[in-house]
């Protein structure tokens, strides 16, 4: 850790200051960069995929790695600077502080999701038009399709209850790699949490937003209403979890008034 880096309440005001900007940003700036997220946590889901297909006797060790091997995806997102939407989750602090208004995070939220949702499909596209998907081992595809099905088969409230949990370790990263100055300590701030959360198996819009398609590539049945039942509750719950690290540690830290 960098003597500079902003640690507990020092990181608050950096965080907040972070949301207004991105929401503030053009709209064009707010859409590429967007993309450029939903494209960098596409290449996590693959390197993601390809832990999942190492043959391995018990299934904790490969998730770890899996889980590493995903977190290079938000490193890509922290470090080049893109356009997150579970990280802009945090927004609704200074959404509730009157530093941005309620039709300013919503519009903000809309486009940099649909951003996030277009690079991701763009990296599926493409890594189907290479013909990756087919050069790949029949390990790759079968994960593909077992983390596809299992995401498509959960209800609800498994659903939501994982966005939540994801997004807490999710927006965790993001805070302390924001309040990090060099490199290396965004990567490091990253690489825990990312690595826990993937791990366990919680949810993330986004990632799901390539995982799900790669899934279906490789041979999980099409089923618009289970792919957007799935994007739209994991959505919600990724929203609580973002609201729950963004309140606990604005207020907790009393940088912002109570």
């Amino acid at each position: 850790m960098s003597e500079h880096d902003l640690v507990g309440a020092k990181a608050a005001p950096a965080n907040l200051e972070g949301q207004e900007k991105k929401a503030s940003a053009s709209w064009t700036h707010m859409a590429i960069l967007a993309v450029m997220a939903g494209i960098f946590i596409a290449f996590g889901s693959i390197a993601y995929l390809i832990a999942q297909s190492v043959p391995s006797g018990v299934s904790g060790p490969t998730n770890l790695l899996s889980g590493l091997a995903f977190s290079v995806g938000l490193v890509l997102v922290m470090v080049a600077g893109a356009q997150l939407f579970t990280g802009n989750t945090m927004m609704l602090v200074p959404l509730t502080e009157g530093d941005l208004s309620p039709s300013r995070v919503a519009a903000a939220w809309t486009c940099v999701w649909l951003g996030n949702l277009a690079g991701s499909l763009l990296i599926v596209a493409l890594l189907v038009i290479s013909g990756g998907l087919g050069d790949m081992d029949g390990a790759f595809r079968d994960a593909a399709v077992k983390v596809a099905e299992g995401k498509l088969g959960k209800g609800a409230f498994q659903l939501i209850a994982a966005g939540i949990l994801a997004n807490i370790l999710v927006c965790l990263a993001v805070w302390m790699s924001a309040a990090a100055i060099d490199v290396t300590s965004k990567v490091l701030a990253i690489v825990g949490p990312v690595t826990v959360f993937v791990a366990a198996g919680f949810e993330h819009s986004i990632a799901n937003m390539s995982l799900i398609p790669i899934g279906i590539a490789a041979g999980v049945p099409m089923d618009l209403g289970a792919v957007t039942y799935n994007l739209v509750l994991v959505t919600f719950g990724n929203i609580l979890g973002g609201a729950i690290v963004a309140f606990g540690l604005s207020y907790g830290h009393g940088a912002v008034d109570d």
